[in-house]
């Protein structure tokens, strides 16, 4: 009996105090969880489907002396050759991984969920800073590779 009330008591205290919290808390999650509704719903079809980057590898490697470079200066560049074409190595990592993200549409025919995920490898390479080896690394493991 005394575990039966002490229930009863404990239900009543938690249904008074989330009826005290107001239908103004209500509304603005309602607004919130509407709001995250419309936002997600624009990604699902990328999230559907496996990346696929269609006729390219989107790796980047990281090497020290390249042509025309000293032996201790390291640069980046694409390692497909389709991905690669046109394009110089950089001392920035962004140049290369704003050029295979943009060559995943231009000619490698990946699908919305590789496109995706590449600009999601981009920002982690932006958010690291670093312009060394890790830094291809990082961009390449964020892809699956």
């Amino acid at each position: 009996m005394y575990a039966k009330t002490l229930l009863l008591a404990l239900f009543a205290a938690s249904t008074a105090s989330a009826a005290v919290v107001g239908t103004r808390q209500n509304q603005n999650q309602n607004q919130n969880q509407n709001q995250n509704q419309n936002q997600n719903g624009g990604g699902n079809g990328a999230n559907n489907a496996a990346p696929d980057f269609g006729l390219c590898n989107p790796s980047i490697d990281f090497v020290l002396g390249r042509p025309g470079r000293q032996p201790d200066e390291g640069t980046f560049l694409p390692v497909d050759a389709l991905v690669a074409q046109g394009q110089q190595e950089a001392l920035n990592p962004n140049i290369i991984t704003n050029r295979v993200c943009d060559q995943l549409t231009n000619v490698c025919e990946a699908n919305d969920a590789a496109k995706a995920l590449c600009e999601e490898a981009k920002a982690v390479v932006q958010g690291l800073g670093t312009k060394d080896a890790t830094t291809a690394d990082a961009f390449n493991a964020a892809l699956g590779f």
